[in-house]
C-alpha cells in the first residue's frame, strides 16, 4: 500500500460529527477529509443517521490519527464518537 494513499481511520453518522473529528485531527497538522454518499449532499433533506461517513487520512499518518481519536474518546468520553 502506498503511505500517501488515503485510508478510512473512523466512520461517522452526521456531518457535525465527522467535522469534529477532522478539526482534530487538522488540529494535530493531519491533513483528513470525509466523503459519502448521503442524499442530504444532493436534496435539502435531513440526513442524521442515515448515511456512513468515511473519514480519512494519509496512510502513513493513519495510527498516529487513531491514537489522537481514542485518547480524545478517553478523555471526553462523554463525548461520543463513532468508531
Amino acid at each position: 500500500m502506498d503511505k500517501s494513499e488515503p485510508v478510512v481511520i473512523a466512520r461517522a453518522w452526521a456531518d457535525s460529527e465527522a467535522s469534529v473529528i477532522k478539526s482534530l485531527l487538522e488540529s494535530y497538522n493531519i491533513p483528513c477529509h470525509y466523503s459519502s454518499e448521503l442524499p442530504g449532499r444532493l436534496y435539502p433533506v435531513s440526513t442524521e443517521g442515515l448515511g456512513q461517513i468515511r473519514i480519512f487520512v494519509p496512510a502513513a499518518l493513519a495510527q498516529e490519527a487513531i491514537a489522537i481519536l481514542n485518547d480524545h474518546r478517553r478523555s471526553k468520553a462523554h463525548l461520543r464518537l463513532v468508531e
